[in-house]
């Protein structure tokens, strides 16, 4: 049986977390935080520290130009869908799931979180310190209000009383209407108060939050490759005593929290660098009471805390020596990019480090051209001691006069002229810079002297794609780097966290959301851009297709080679390549159409119609009245009938009284007979 491990103490925590900070990677005042540092100063152009007095100063912006010039680009790149990315189904009966799920993430990118300000700032912190992180996790948080209500009915205060949201520290009441009794003390009229209450509302929501990580304050451990595989991961954030309450630590805890002040974080060289340009050294205040600001390090390690010999994934937060929370959790919540990746290294090289030489060279020179101009528009000059007045001579203005006490008495020193030398110079060095970084006067543009030259379009777009491709590598990089494993953690996120079913408003309607039928993975597709030559290059290549189209539908292809579907898909993807975002501003998708309405008849079809519908009612109307004639004739047989049958049984009641009455007759003469016969003797 395996000897169990020794469990680590809080204080052991504290201090193993606190060695782990110490040797990271990106800590304060490493050879990686001091590079990052000069590129940011490099970026804002600040002094190298070289400068003599009396010289030219001057700092040349070509880290600044460079970024800048690449920024554009990329924002166009990743913005020039309406979806960031895309998630791919399955199977076939995956296809409405997948639509859903690239809708409702995307969303959560770009509506419930600034999408475009993340991306800004995380591809210009990669353009200029290597790396720009980005963070994406389940916030669940709490807002507090005090609000306050006046004059309201016992209904209506009762329902106060009732939500679980509000949780009522002040209540009044004033009689409106006092309860009135009749003489027996029957209740007439109740007694009318109004209410007037102060409360707390908590509300509570949850949603997927994405921010960008500024560079110092994360750490990643030494030799790390990619962070998914990181030992250990530490991101510095800087936060309130109420967040830190609403988040639902322990406030006595909290008190206990050293002050920011007292943390190496807030005086890290380079943090300080981006607020040098314009802001001053003074730091600004740390706050007292809820508004307390502290930095904490929120530590990602794998560490075997239990004694079982495994080392899992937990996430400690901790506050100086106090650990605040311990939890084990299943995945890293932080993506990166890198402009310029080295094989094997997490840490790669930005566009700044390729251009900060170029930066102080050109900058030397420049100052140098300049000094010699200022010397030679103030050249120095040789004097005979005591021949000259001094005073003349120091002045320096346009026809002023030197009074001189002999001819030759101040003779100008030679200053060599080093302007057409020193411009080629800077000329190749900016040669030098567009080769490392790609940025040249095509990307930004059509060069005027093509106009003037004999230059053809397909030369001109080929040397635009061409000046294009290095930051469409760059592009590239990004996508199937940080950006996909960005929308991958978001659909994870809301697949765990989110409402089961929820409405929301997208594509200008609102649509069911149900994630419970979402499935555990689906692979993501970020829809990459191009630039602007190979996007014209595309604009009319899908002009082509769709004259191509339009034939084909002119020589009776529509239903067989064309289908309403695919002249939809190519008019919507030309609409897109033409920057507008939203194709169904301009046409319809066929497949949210109502089934087509039969086509409306003409006026002839109509008549045609009204007068066969007249025809008809007239037959109806003649086959109505031979069916009531039929009806009317079969009555009367029925009728006949039945009077024959009457007229019948009349007889024959007519017969058997006229036989009743014969036999009756023939009874009664004989009865007469009978009376008139004489009796004989012994008849009785």
């Amino acid at each position: 049986m395996a000897k169990k491990l020794k469990q680590l103490s809080n204080s052991e925590l504290a201090a193993r977390l606190e060695s782990e900070i110490q040797n990271a990677t990106g800590h304060m005042n490493s050879e990686l935080s001091t590079q990052r540092e000069d590129s940011m100063k490099y970026y804002l152009g600040e002094k190298f520290g070289n400068e003599i007095d009396g010289r030219s100063e001057i700092v040349t912006t070509d880290v600044r130009d460079t970024v800048e010039y690449i920024m554009p680009s990329l924002m166009r790149i990743f913005t020039t869908h309406n979806n960031v990315a895309e998630f791919e189904p399955q199977g076939p009966e995956d296809v409405e799931m997948a639509k859903q799920a690239t809708d409702y993430c995307n969303y959560v990118f770009n509506k419930q979180n600034n999408g475009f300000k993340v991306l800004y700032d995380a591809f210009k912190d990669a353009l200029i310190s290597k790396t720009g992180i980005i963070k994406h996790y389940w916030e669940q948080k709490t807002e507090v209000n005090k609000e306050n209500y006046s004059n309201l009915t016992e209904s209506e205060y009762q329902s106060i009383l009732a939500n679980d949201e509000f949780e009522v520290i002040a209540h009044s009441e004033k009689v409106i209407e006092e309860q009135q009794v009749d003489d027996f003390g029957a209740l007439i009229t109740p007694k009318v108060v109004s209410h007037d209450v102060t409360v707390i509302c908590r509300k509570s929501y949850g949603q997927v939050k994405i921010l960008s990580v500024p560079p110092e304050e994360f750490l990643i451990s030494r030799r790390a490759t990619d962070i998914e595989s990181a030992q250990f991961i530490c991101h510095r954030v800087k936060k309130t005593v109420s967040d830190l309450i609403l988040e639902g630590y322990d406030p006595k805890l909290v008190e206990d929290l050293p002050n920011y002040s007292q943390s190496q974080a807030e005086f890290n060289e380079e943090r300080l660098a981006r607020f040098s340009y314009d802001d001053d050294s003074v730091p600004p205040d740390e706050g007292t009471g809820a508004t307390r600001q502290i930095w904490l390090e929120e530590c990602y390690i794998r560490i075997d805390l239990n004694g079982d010999g495994v080392a899992e994934l937990r996430k400690i937060t901790k506050g100086g020596n106090i650990i605040l929370d311990n939890v084990e959790i299943d995945y890293i919540p932080f993506s990166s990019i890198c402009p310029l990746p080295i094989p094997h290294k997490f840490y790669g090289m930005s566009v700044a480090d390729t251009v900060k030489d170029i930066q102080l060279i050109k900058s030397t020179i420049v100052r140098n051209i300049l000094d010699n101009m200022y010397l030679t528009n103030n050249a120095r000059y040789a004097v005979l001691a005591g021949q000259v007045e001094l005073d003349d001579l120091l002045t320096s203005r346009p026809g002023g006069i030197v009074r001189m006490r002999s001819p030759n008495a101040v003779t100008p020193l030679p200053t060599p002229q080093i302007s057409a030398d020193a411009f080629n110079m800077v000329k190749y060095l900016d040669q030098i810079r567009e080769e490392r970084s790609g940025v040249s006067k095509m990307t930004q543009g059509l060069n005027p002297d093509v106009l003037t030259s004999h230059v053809t379009s397909g030369a001109i777009s080929a040397a635009t794609e061409s000046a294009m491709q290095r930051i469409e590598l760059i592009a590239r990089i990004f996508a199937e780097t940080g950006i996909k494993d960005v929308f991958r953690c978001i659909y994870q996120l809301v697949q765990r966290y989110e409402d089961r079913e929820k409405i929301v408003f997208l594509n200008n309607k609102f649509v069911p959301i149900d994630v419970s039928r979402w499935k555990d993975k689906l692979n993501c597709t970020i829809n990459v851009g191009i630039g602007s030559g190979s996007q014209q290059t595309k604009m009319q290549t899908m002009s082509s297709i769709m004259q191509i189209l339009g034939t084909l539908v002119q020589q009776g292809g529509m239903g067989t080679l064309v289908t309403p579907q695919n002249l939809y898909n190519a008019i919507s993807e030309y609409i897109s390549q033409a920057g507008y975002k939203n194709s169904d501003t301009f046409i319809s998708n066929p497949a949210m159409m109502p089934p087509p309405q039969p086509p409306e008849p003409s006026v002839e079809e109509k008549v045609a119609t009204q007068k066969a519908q007249i025809e008809l009612q007239k037959l109806q109307l003649q086959a109505s009245e031979l069916e009531l004639d039929t009806k009317l004739k079969q009555q009367e047989l029925e009728l006949k009938k039945r009077e024959a049958q009457v007229n019948f049984l009349i007889k024959q009641q007519e017969l058997e009284i006229k036989k009743q009455k014969v036999d009756q007759g023939e009874l009664e003469i004989a009865l007469e007979a009978t009376q008139k016969r004489p009796v004989a003797i012994g008849d009785t």
